[in-house]
């Protein structure tokens, strides 16, 4: 079971009860989607492995801060996003 997704699918089918229970115009449109999208979310994570745990990145890399691409280790910048890498204390 995915906790994360389990309270997501809750808290947008909590979501779309309040909208429903609204009557907004525009809301209340959105209301049963969001019910039946959090509904999906609730089941579909109760048949999910948990996750295994953080990604590393590989050995020698690092993740860039800006787009988390794997940046070597004695470069400056990002290839993927030319972000300045931040020094390391």
């Amino acid at each position: 079971m995915r906790p994360q997704l389990f309270l997501g699918g809750l808290l947008v089918a909590i979501m779309g009860g309040g909208f429903y229970a609204l009557q907004l115009p525009l809301a209340y449109f959105w209301s049963i989607p969001f019910v039946i999208g959090g509904g999906i979310m609730i089941v579909v994570s109760l048949f999910l492995p948990e996750s295994e745990g953080p990604v590393l990145p590989p050995e020698g890399f690092r993740f860039c801060a800006y787009c988390a691409t794997p940046v070597p280790l004695a470069s400056e910048r990002c290839p993927h996003c030319d972000g300045v890498q931040p020094r390391e204390a």
